[in-house]
């Protein structure tokens, strides 16, 4: 009977481990998993662009943002490029938009190129991300018609 205490405790030890290692394993993802990375964050930006909403691209700007498309050029507060942004796209409809180019810098900043195409017009489209409280939030915000 001694055999068999010991077996069923180093069952329970075992079990016990278990547990722990499915505890840590879901503490990281719960940690990491679920917050949007850099990539998920610039997919849906991607998207919002597309669909030409204005209310969901200015969801992921920082407080102040440096903006930049045709007839501005300028810091704004995240509301007053909300609204450029929102009028911008009211004049110009969206037709398609896609990200060319990613990439990251050393100091952890991440920025996307695409091509837009919007009022019968083709736009180079940029814009910088940086990880501010942890999220991911738009610094810099570019547009410049093709010539």
């Amino acid at each position: 009977m001694k055999t068999a205490n010991t077996t069923s405790f180093y069952y329970r030890k075992g079990s016990l481990f278990k547990q722990a290692g499915l505890f840590f394993a879901f503490f990281l993802i719960g940690a990491t998993g679920f917050s949007a990375g850099p990539d998920e964050t610039e997919k849906k930006i991607a998207l919002a662009i597309q669909e030409g909403n204005a209310a969901e691209v200015s969801r992921y700007f920082n407080a102040l943002i440096d903006l930049t498309i045709p007839g501005h050029d300028d810091t704004y507060s995240k509301a007053q490029a909300g609204q450029i942004l929102k009028d911008f796209f009211a004049k110009n409809p969206v037709k398609i938009f896609k990200i060319n180019n990613q990439g990251a810098s050393s100091d952890g900043s991440r920025y996307s190129i695409g091509s837009l195409e919007a009022g019968g017009k083709h736009y180079r489209l940029y814009f910088l991300m940086k990880s501010t409280g942890g999220q991911n939030l738009i610094q810099q915000f570019q547009m410049q018609e093709n010539q």
